[in-house]
């Protein structure tokens, strides 16, 4: 995804990345603050 978003500006889908950050992330975040030992 990061590709897409650097080299084709007109091309994004904000609401696919936006989807994304919404639902992916916070489970992301959940998993490396538990391998870290943090969460």
């Amino acid at each position: 995804m990061r590709n897409l978003m650097i080299h084709e500006y007109d091309g994004v889908d904000y609401v696919l990345v936006w989807e994304t950050v919404h639902h992916d992330l916070p489970r992301l975040i959940k998993i490396v603050e538990r391998r870290l030992g943090i969460g």
